[in-house]
C-alpha cells in the first residue's frame, strides 16, 4: 500500500464528502456495499478506457467514490509496497491524475477553496 495512504489511514480513517459527494474510503468501507460498487465500476472503466499504470504496477484500487455519480478515485496496486502511487480520478474515463495521494490531497483542498470562493 502507498505509505502516504497508507499514513492517512492511520490518522483519518476515511473522509466523507472529502469533495462534494465523493468519499474517501476508510479502512471499514473495504468490503462495504459502495466498496465493491466501486470495484464493479473500476473494472467496466478499465474495459472501455486505456488508463496508464505505469511501471511495477497492476490492477486499480478504489480508493473513494460518488455517492450519487460515477465518479471513482482510484490507486494503481504496486509491486514494492515503499513506492509512492499516483491518484487517479476516473468518471467514464481519466478526468485528472495526481502524482501523489497528498498531492491529490492538496488538490482536493484547493478544490473545496473554489466552491466556497464561488458561494461568497
Amino acid at each position: 500500500m502507498d505509505p502516504e495512504y497508507a499514513d492517512f489511514l492511520r490518522h483519518a480513517d476515511g473522509w466523507p464528502a472529502v469533495l462534494q459527494d465523493i468519499d474517501l474510503f476508510g479502512t471499514g468501507d473495504y468490503g462495504s456495499d459502495a466498496y465493491m460498487e466501486a470495484e464493479e465500476l473500476v473494472r467496466v472503466i478499465e474495459d472501455e478506457a486505456e488508463i496508464k499504470r505505469g511501471e511495477g504496477f497492476s490492477r486499480l484500487i478504489p480508493i473513494g467514490a460518488s455517492r450519487t455519480d460515477i465518479d471513482i478515485l482510484v490507486m494503481p496496486c504496486m509491486a514494492e509496497s515503499k513506492r509512492l502511487a499516483e491518484v487517479i480520478w476516473l468518471a467514464g474515463g481519466e478526468v485528472e491524475r495526481y502524482r501523489t495521494f497528498s498531492e491529490f490531497f492538496r488538490g482536493m483542498i484547493a478544490e473545496n477553496y473554489a466552491e466556497a470562493d464561488a458561494l461568497a
